[in-house]
């Protein structure tokens, strides 16, 4: 079948059905104003035609917004670009890198660019089985660009990968038969979710995962139309083996699966076995088993041996961490495909369930193939993901590209009522957040009861958060525009309504309200602390603490002891009784046989567990006399910009044997000890979403590290952690 051919496929069906005939570019009332520079369109003479009808019936002509739309589906990818910049470069570094995948992710950077760990991972200085090399990859490649350097480098990633997604996913919708408009919705529909807004405000390779499985999608579902393809089969398992070395065997999985069930939909059984997919899938294993061979010859054969078995096996059939029932995605999905959920609540379920075995049977058709593309991958990527023993939301986002294109082609073609109702929906969810984003900026106002009843946690993270007034004005003012000042039966151009609201939301949100978080989403003042206390010899050490939690941040490895287990701690300081420890504060107050030297110097909130810092001295006679008793001892503070004072040190504590220095960074100083030491003040964590941070980690037992005489020993081999829950595992 020709390219011209797969191009022309029909693109008006609602919801992605065929049932609808060919040539109509939208429905209901506004069938009538289809743009001329559409493939649907007849000619200039019938659209003038059309607008006359439409006139003399009373039906309004498109509006400003929806011909600022039909000119920007002439050049479509060139809004998107300009558009994910606007909403993404304004956070490059506007903020401290947060717990807990970005700090362990930029340690991990760190290893392969300084220890040259380009094959096998290394986190805190010991193999990281959790990921693949090749989104590492990636980042040495942006560090190239003269001015990048960590730790801009890695949210700049985050904003590159994003924009691979928007250019893949138009390129997908237009491979599966689609039209620039319904492209250019799709790419918009992305930009204006909220999910994938936060996505691209986080240091992850899920982006960049989800951009190479769709483009892999789209070279599959070229490929299987033919009899033979060897060319686009071919680079559709390469693709798909390298979102494998991106970030896992769902790289490989989503792709291959869609292709089996799309080529048995077709009843092509036969075409599985031809030469060219099975040249496609020889390449793949080529790919796959290379990169093994290499990290074999490097002698690191238990990684591998963790990959097969924990990463990847455990992960699927009986996961440590993360284990949801089969519905979890059912549940979570609402919530984050906002605010396009609500389109559920508005399609024309009558016309589309009208005949839907006659509506399925079509897409066996060849102008329906790519719409049983969509479907198919849609529906066994979920059915997949449901299977599997982990689910955590955020490994949905590779079935929001086709997600996107599903739900364009069901938005531009929404009858008017519908497109109306719709979007008073969406303006009325606008006004529900401003209303609770007011609460959080009245929230000092508010009584003592009214405060007491709130979890400690939660108050403390209300009463940092900056920016909560412009945030909620924001979604007030967008929220009146959908409502009195857009035309909303044109989805078109409230389309572009609702994009503008996120791009200017987003502002805020990256320079101001962000960062007044970081004294709860990022460990970097505890790090800090530890860093500087390695400096003047203490031995650094973590007492389940999630593993490479500080380790970027402080600039040098941590022993880690991740299971509780108070021998372990005991040995560590036997040999190193001069310290700098961070544990739970749970921890700090059970501790038995705690040290008489023991002190607490600093305490903060990570995400949602209090973490402090301790120091212990040696008892060596010089160091006793080397501070006469009751002198003041200095002692580091949380970041002032926090809001949060570090724990200070009462009079009577001994000094340590070398005064601490403050390190290089402006957010960590040294004051000396006043003799009157204020209490900590606890910060609360930040509620995430499951997408950027996920609850915390189930149980895992860790062989610690016994303690070693090096200054910077070696910590535990990590075992299959990729729970973005803070501290050790109970």
């Amino acid at each position: 079948m020709s390219e011209q051919q797969d191009m022309n496929e029909p693109a008006s069906a609602t919801l992605g059905t065929t049932s609808e005939s060919k040539g109509v570019a939208s429905s209901g009332s506004n069938a009538t104003a289809a743009p001329s520079g559409t493939t649907d369109t007849p000619g200039a003479t019938t659209q003038k035609a059309s607008q006359a009808t439409a006139t003399a019936s009373g039906t309004p002509q498109r509006s400003m917004a929806a011909r600022a739309f039909d000119l920007l589906a002439i050049f479509p990818l060139l809004p998107l670009t300009i558009l994910l910049v606007l909403q993404t470069m304004g956070g490059f570094d506007a903020r401290a890198l947060w717990f807990s995948d970005e700090v362990r992710h930029a340690d991990v950077y760190q290893n392969v660019i300084d220890a040259g760990k380009w094959l096998v991972l290394q986190l805190n200085g010991v193999p990281y089985p959790d990921k693949p090399p090749v989104y590492f990859w990636f980042l040495a490649a942006l560090d190239m660009i003269p001015g990048v350097r960590p730790p801009m480098l890695f949210l700049l990633g985050a904003a590159v990968s994003g924009l691979a997604v928007l250019w893949a996913t138009y390129a997908l919708a237009r491979a599966t038969g689609n039209d620039k408009a319904t492209g250019l919705a799709a790419g918009l529909i992305l930009l204006s979710g909220f999910y994938f807004l936060g996505v691209t405000h986080y240091a992850r390779m899920d982006l960049l995962f989800t951009a190479v499985i769709t483009l892999s999608h789209l070279c599959m579902y070229k490929g299987w139309r033919r009899e033979s393809a060897p060319a686009w089969l071919i680079a559709g398992y390469a693709l798909a083996a390298v979102a494998t070395l991106i970030k896992g065997p769902l790289g490989l999985a989503f792709p291959v699966l869609s292709s089996v069930l799309f080529v048995l939909w077709q009843g092509k059984v036969r075409r599985l076995h031809n030469r060219d997919a099975v040249a496609g899938f020889a390449v793949m294993l080529v790919i796959l088993l290379g990169w093994v061979a290499a990290a074999w010859m490097t002698g690191e054969s238990e990684y591998l041996r963790n990959i097969f078995q924990d990463q990847i096996v455990k992960r699927a059939t009986a996961t440590w961490h993360h284990a949801q029932p089969w519905w979890h995605y059912l549940a979570t999905f609402p919530a984050a495909w906002l605010p396009w959920t609500l389109l559920l609540l508005t399609a024309p379920w009558g016309r589309v369930l009208r005949n839907p075995v006659r509506d399925a049977l079509d897409t066996r058709k060849p102008e329906g193939l790519g719409t049983a593309y969509l479907w198919i991958s849609l529906l066994s990527g979920v059915a997949l993901l449901s299977a599997v023993s982990i689910k955590i939301v955020i490994y949905l986002l590779p079935l929001f590209p086709i997600l996107a294109i599903i739900t364009a082609r069901c938005l531009l073609r929404l009858p008017a009522t519908n497109s109306r109702v719709f979007y008073l929906l969406v303006s009325l969810l606008l006004f529900i957040l401003a209303v609770g984003l007011g609460a959080v900026a009245a929230l000092p106002l508010l009584p003592g009861s009214v405060r007491d009843a709130l979890p400690p946690q939660a108050l403390a993270l209300l009463d940092i958060v900056a920016g909560a007034p412009v945030l909620g004005g924001v979604c007030l003012i967008f929220a009146l525009l959908l409502f009195k000042a857009t035309d909303r039966s044109q989805p078109r151009g409230a389309l572009l309504t609702l994009v503008l609201f996120t791009t200017v939301f987003v502002q805020p949100m990256a320079l101001y309200t962000a960062p007044s978080l970081d004294p709860v989403m990022s460990p970097k003042a505890q790090a800090e602390i530890i860093g500087a206390h390695a400096k003047e010899g203490y031995h650094p050490l973590s007492y389940r603490v999630y593993p490479g939690t500080y380790t970027f941040y402080a600039g040098t490895q941590l022993e880690e002891i991740t299971q509780r287990d108070w021998a372990l701690l005991d040995a560590a300081l036997s040999a190193h009784p001069r310290a700098v420890i961070a544990m739970r504060l749970d921890d700090w107050e059970q501790w038995p046989n705690r040290p008489a030297s023991a002190r607490e110097i600093q305490r903060q909130w990570i995400v949602d567990r209090q973490f402090v810092v301790v120091v212990t001295e040696s008892a060596a006679p010089d160091a006793a006399a080397a501070t006469p008793e009751g002198a003041p001892v200095p002692t580091v503070e949380t970041p002032a910009a926090a809001g949060t004072e570090g724990h200070a040190v009462p009079d009577a504590a001994p000094a340590p044997a070398v005064p601490v220095e403050a390190p290089a960074s402006p957010a960590v100083e040294t004051p000396a000890t006043p003799s009157a030491s204020p209490a900590p003040t606890d910060v609360a964590p930040a509620p995430q979403p499951e997408a950027i941070t996920a609850p915390d980690a189930a149980a895992q037992d860790q062989p610690a590290l016994p303690a070693m005489p090096a200054p910077q020993p070696v910590a535990p081999q990590q075992t299959g952690n990729d729970a973005t829950a803070p501290g050790a595992p109970e």
